[in-house]
């Protein structure tokens, strides 16, 4: 049974401070707090209000962070029951850095805080095909501490987005998850998304991508009014 992937690799380039960046705006929000809808998913269900699922996920959260939900497959989520002995994959949670909820954050503040965190954080750059061809034959390539940057993009509104090769844990060389990273701006708030899948080649690539997108499409779209 492999431990659920939260806010561990989330961190990785999320919990760097941005705030004395002069580049970043200096305004604040008049609210610090605002109500997040989470909106209805045809493949996935979100399950942060069950009490187990609320505990497995808060078990791995970090101090200064707020869960807002979590999504689960629709398989995963039939077998809530028995989260400690099933492996998790094909997820997405959302949460927010309480610190950060101050700072009123426009659209074109989200790509300059995505390259202040990866230039603060040990996050490297690499080629996808490269990484398809080299992640398995070289153990050494991807470290649990040290995920893969293999594109970054800004496709959906009010988002930014990256994909990730992440390694969870350095015993296991042969489980590489795949984890799109998302900076959102929901009423001038900064929001995070993350997705994961299992990394099984290209298609688990281009899978992710798609499921991402569309979850983060309608938690933006959910969010407008």
């Amino acid at each position: 049974m492999r431990k659920v992937l939260i806010i561990l690799f989330l961190a990785v380039i999320s919990c760097k401070d941005t705030s004395t960046n002069s580049n970043i705006t200096t305004e604040l929000n008049e609210t610090e707090r605002i109500h997040i809808e989470l909106p209805e998913l045809n493949n996935w269900n979100e399950l942060y209000s069950d009490e187990l699922v609320k505990k497995r996920f808060d078990e791995n959260s970090n101090n200064g962070t707020t869960i807002i939900g979590v999504y689960l497959n629709n398989e995963t989520a039939k077998r809530k029951d028995s989260l400690d002995h099933i492996d998790f994959t094909d997820y997405c949670l959302f949460f927010i850095l309480d610190k950060e909820q101050k700072r009123k954050i426009k659209n074109t503040d989200l790509k300059k805080i995505f390259d202040i965190q990866i230039n603060k954080t040990s996050v490297r750059e690499i080629e996808i095909e490269d990484a398809i061809n080299k992640v398995y034959s070289d153990s050494t390539l991807i470290a649990a501490d040290k995920p893969y940057l293999l594109e970054e993009y800004s496709k959906i509104p009010k988002t930014y987005s990256a994909i990730n090769l992440i390694k969870p844990f350095s015993d296991d060389h042969n489980y590489i998850v795949v984890y799109v990273y998302n900076l959102i701006n929901i009423k001038n708030h900064l929001v995070y998304g993350g997705y994961y899948l299992d990394f099984n080649g290209m298609e688990s690539i281009e899978n992710a991508r798609m499921n991402n997108d569309s979850i983060i499409s309608e938690f933006v779209k959910a969010n407008e009014k």
